[in-house]
């Protein structure tokens, strides 16, 4: 079926030749919406009606909509210059039914030099928390390299630099 024919075919449908400028009024808004919205908030968010000039949008969460809060005048100003009735934006915080996959936490690895300067700081501190916690985290990254050689002291190294 060409789109000449779906056109007509559309126009003629009893109820559905008068949803067919709604449908097209939110294609336009949500086309510029698009261009004038900033990235990080137009993935947490969508137009989903125009209702008596009032643009509909439901946005992810309260700090997302309270974002676009901020926005609605320059979004209403940015809508009437593209041609568009505009007078006021309304604000619905829905969460999405399949919210996006949150990508998999890093597990930061400790290279075998930050874990022997880890153990030279804390060899140095005093008795002390700090001190405790880097030694912690030094052993934690030398557990992550068990099969390199075992970290050495700065005595053993020492040791070593006389014998060669």
């Amino acid at each position: 079926m060409h789109s000449k024919n779906l056109r007509a075919y559309l126009d003629s449908a009893a109820g559905i030749a008068a949803l067919l400028p709604q449908a097209e009024r939110l294609i336009e808004l949500r086309r510029i919406y698009k261009e004038i919205m900033p990235q990080q908030l137009l993935r947490s968010s969508s137009i989903v009606n125009y209702k008596q000039e009032n643009v509909v949008i439901f946005a992810e969460n309260n700090a997302i909509a309270a974002k676009i809060k901020l926005l609605s005048p320059r979004l209403v100003n940015d809508f009437s210059k593209r041609g568009l009735q505009v007078t006021g934006i309304r604000l619905e915080v829905q969460p999405r039914e399949n919210p996006a996959q949150r990508p998999p936490q890093k597990h930061a690895q400790l290279s075998r030099a930050g874990a022997e300067s880890l153990q030279a700081l804390a060899r140095r501190l005093p008795n002390s928390k700090l001190k405790q916690t880097l030694a912690e985290l030094a052993a934690h990254g030398t557990s992550e390299h068990e099969g390199d050689q075992p970290l050495q002291s700065d005595q053993d190294q020492e040791q070593q630099g006389k014998t060669k």
